[in-house]
């Protein structure tokens, strides 16, 4: 159980962990650089990275701290999976006594306004959690993919009418909402298949946290070629059903069930609903994939999305 700091904590801190993506995850400090600019304090930049086999990694980071001028921290962590770096992430922020955390991809990059909007956000609203936009940006080779771009997007959502952030990808946190929540935060047995994070902001939001929107706090997150199909899209579709009956069941297997079956009599009639007006049989088509993940984990099957492979590109977080 995490004790409260008699020192109150103030200042901000910017999380994000890598894995085999060293030349993103130069862009991406370099474009928190920018965003730091448009603050009175500069935050902290706190560095997880999940391989630690690279060299090169460690010297990019300790040169951009160099050039930057932040108070940068650098840590591997040994452990694999997404859980055990985000974990890192808290624990390094939690050692700094920071008041507020916010949360990037090593694939992404953020708006100049990035860090002012979320922090104005919270300021306005007083949220324990806020969130922000994320915008493909896609290889020309997959141009024809521009017009479906919302499917590769993370907006603004509502869980029982009230704005509820689910990924890690683009947020900001006042660690005062997470001081007395056991640690670690994000489950372990979700570090390899994924979906630790709306794990995460379930529990949060229905312990009466408040979470708040702004879309001036928007990144924009690279598209590689292994992601610009729709065959990967479906498969993420896919991904997401699978996961979903994962953390609906750790509060009820039964009402994820329940909610498995009305999603299957739901889907004949998916396109006259028009929830994707303007391509309603493509959004059926990942409403089906969606629902042969949502079966097969009630089958038993859990889905790795950052299984270990050799290759480079692989997320470690996000």
């Amino acid at each position: 159980m995490s004790t409260t700091s008699s020192i109150a904590s103030t200042g901000l801190a910017v999380g994000l962990c890598t894995y085999k993506r060293r030349t993103s995850l130069e862009r991406t400090l370099a474009h928190i650089a920018i965003a730091a600019k448009a603050l009175e304090n500069p935050p902290h930049v706190i560095v997880v990275d999940n391989d630690g086999q690279d060299p090169l990694v460690r010297q990019g980071v300790e040169r951009f701290a160099a050039e930057s001028g932040l108070a940068v921290h650098y840590r591997v962590e040994p452990k694999p999976g997404i859980s055990a770096a985000r974990n890192a992430i808290f624990d390094l922020a939690e050692a700094l006594n920071v008041r507020f955390v916010a949360m990037i991809d090593d694939d992404e990059w953020p708006s100049p306004d990035w860090l002012a909007a979320l922090l104005a956000e919270q300021s306005a609203t007083s949220a324990s959690v806020v969130g922000g936009p994320v915008r493909p940006v896609f290889p020309d080779a997959a141009a024809r993919l521009r017009r479906y771009a919302r499917f590769w997007s993370v907006d603004r959502q509502y869980l029982h009418g009230k704005p509820f952030v689910f990924c890690t990808c683009n947020f900001l946190i006042d660690m005062q909402a997470v001081a007395d929540i056991p640690r670690p935060l994000f489950k372990e047995e979700f570090g390899l298949s994924g979906g630790g994070d709306t794990v995460f902001f379930r529990s949060l939001f229905f312990a009466g946290k408040a979470m708040a929107w702004t879309d001036s706090a928007w990144v924009h997150e690279e598209v590689p070629p292994s992601r610009a199909s729709f065959a990967w899209m479906r498969q993420r579709r896919y991904r997401v059903g699978n996961h979903a009956v994962r953390w609906e069941s750790i509060e009820s297997r039964v009402r994820s069930f329940v909610k498995t079956l009305g999603l299957v009599a739901r889907l004949p009639i998916y396109p006259l609903l028009r929830r994707e007006p303007e391509m309603p049989f493509v959004a059926w088509l990942f409403e089906y994939d969606k629902l042969r993940g949502r079966m097969a984990s009630h089958l038993g099957d859990v889905f790795v999305e950052y299984g270990r492979s050799s290759a480079p590109g692989e997320k470690a977080c996000g």
